[in-house]
């Protein structure tokens, strides 16, 4: 989850009627009960970490937003943030607050807008992912390695060899999830 304890719904995935304007709402809008602070779901690296004011910028509504990409592939969007605790090109592993929740951009109210979508930029229901991540527990590389080199009976300079291949952290990991 985003959130270290409570938290509530405040608008779902899918098409939703705002102030009489009817259109698909991409993201989870989630409140925190217990706290504001935001937390990554996932290991990833961030790559925005901004504030958007400029109305010609498409983002702009998203104000105070942060995106990491996963391991597994997918691109999170976490909007109108108060504050931002991370900066682009930085690793966060799951559990790691990256911001607070807040009224930025074209918002309503203190929350967090969360999308989630795939490598090729489709959103997808992001509590399916939540949930998802919640059942299959993502693993990392460091635990696909493990996975696979103690299934596999692979020593550790195979290891390292492999670890020369362009796309060893897929490689691994689709290994590992084969394996489990």
């Amino acid at each position: 989850m985003i959130y270290n304890g409570k938290y509530k719904v405040s608008s779902p995935y899918g098409e939703r009627n705002l102030n009489g304007i009817v259109a698909f709402h991409k993201g989870v809008d989630f409140v925190g009960l217990d706290s504001k602070e935001i937390v990554s779901p996932v290991n990833g690296i961030v790559k925005s970490s901004a504030i958007i004011t400029d109305k010609s910028n498409l983002t702009w509504e998203w104000g105070n937003y942060i995106r990491i990409d996963t391991e597994d592939e997918h691109k999170l969007f976490f909007c109108h943030l108060s504050q931002r605790f991370v900066n682009v090109g930085q690793m966060v592993k799951k559990g790691d607050i990256i911001g607070v929740e807040g009224n930025t951009g074209y918002s309503f109210g203190s929350h967090c807008h969360f999308e989630a979508r795939t490598k090729d930029n489709i959103s997808i229901d992001p509590v399916i992912y939540l949930e998802k991540l919640k059942e299959n527990d993502i693993l990392t590389v460091e635990q696909a390695m493990k996975i696979v080199q103690e299934n596999a009976m692979l020593d550790d300079n195979t290891m390292k060899y492999l670890s020369f291949y362009k796309y060893y952290d897929n490689l691994i990991l689709k290994l590992a999830y084969a394996i489990k």
